[in-house]
């Protein structure tokens, strides 16, 4: 489902409708998948990422649950220290789509095989869902490795979400350049119908089998995105900024800026 920023995701994790494949024969009661595997993490692909990351000491990760404002920092800090920023959710549903390869990416590519990506992960059980993602985020990231090894050791730059995992990200770098954007006043039916954007989400759920099953399922994988997003952040010590309704965009960038050390 990623991080909840555009139609058809949600904070870091995949939920994305839109791909396209032969049609699958199920009738309107029937679960979409009948042999589904439990998706295993590569972590031949970490430690690779990892070893390609480690000579890049200035990449910076904001993550964050739907809401949280991760892109909204993420422009304030560009503009503040001129810093380019690479969002993840765009190369994941772009650049990255052509370059799922079945051997090296078996988890993306069983998503962009479903005639339907977005029933696909909702007929998932919890622990289908995250365990699909962790699988997801490895490739991502010897994905995101592959375009940093082709740039300048020295360069600045800020990563925009993409994955909700901060334990599996610290593998790949350092913890304190891993910022998590907290924002506890929102839950997840609030994000999800607090804007005509993300609105047009129910509506992408509604033509599903049972869509009130289905949207159910969507808020609670958000809101479990949000949860894992704060155990883990605080099981690394990674740094947690906290939002409030009321405090301005430049204050929570300038201390955002301030716990990455920029």
């Amino acid at each position: 489902m990623t991080t909840g920023d555009r139609e058809g995701r949600t904070a870091g994790g995949r939920t994305c409708a839109g791909t396209t494949a032969g049609p699958v024969p199920l009738d309107d009661s029937a679960r979409l998948l009948h042999h589904r595997p439990m998706f295993t993490t590569n972590i031949e692909l970490l430690d690779h990422a990892g070893e390609v990351l480690s000579r890049h000491r200035h990449i910076f990760w904001i993550l964050g649950g739907a809401g949280s404002g991760k892109s909204t920092i993420c422009a304030e800090l560009s503009r503040d220290f001129a810093i380019p920023v690479y969002d993840m959710d765009e190369h994941i549903y772009g650049s990255y789509f052509g370059r799922y390869q079945a051997d090296r990416y078996p988890a993306n590519t069983a998503w962009a095989a479903a005639d339907d990506g977005l029933a696909w992960l909702l007929d998932m059980s919890w622990d289908e869902f995250d365990a699909y993602n962790r699988a997801a985020a490895a490739e991502y990231l010897d994905l995101f490795a592959a375009d940093v090894a082709e740039t300048d050791p020295e360069r600045r730059l800020l990563v925009d979400g993409g994955l909700y995992h901060p334990r599996l990200l610290a593998r790949v770098l350092p913890t304190d350049r891993i910022l998590t954007l907290a924002a506890s006043h929102l839950d997840s039916t609030a994000v999800w119908t607090g804007s005509s954007e993300r609105l047009a989400m129910k509506e992408m759920v509604s033509p599903l089998p049972d869509p009130e099953r289905a949207w159910r399922t969507f808020l609670e994988f958000d809101e479990r995105i949000t949860e894992t997003l704060a155990d883990e952040a605080a099981a690394i010590g990674s740094p947690v900024v906290a939002r409030t309704p009321s405090e301005a965009v430049a204050a929570v960038a300038a201390r955002a800026a301030a716990a990455l050390g920029l």
